[in-house]
């Protein structure tokens, strides 16, 4: 298993994920990151918050961005 990081990159700031979490692949944590992503946004929307620019920068331990997931690409628009 492999540790993986779910940073928040909001525009020049971001947010480290002290703990992160362990998978088995790396598409694994991608998932995990697309369900955490809907639910940032859904709060986001309830309060009235704007919702461009925010992103998951998943990392592994040594602090390799191994995935860029830009929150609003979780939306359904379709």
């Amino acid at each position: 298993m492999t540790r993986y990081f779910f940073n928040i990159q909001r525009h020049d700031v971001l947010e480290e994920d002290p703990d992160g979490a362990e998978f088995d692949t790396l598409q694994q944590a991608i998932q995990e990151a697309v369900l955490a992503a809907r639910e940032l946004l859904a709060e986001k929307v309830r309060h009235g918050d704007i919702v461009d620019g925010d992103a998951f920068k998943i990392t592994t331990a040594d602090g390799e961005v191994v995935h860029s997931l830009p929150l609003k690409s979780v939306l359904r628009l379709e």
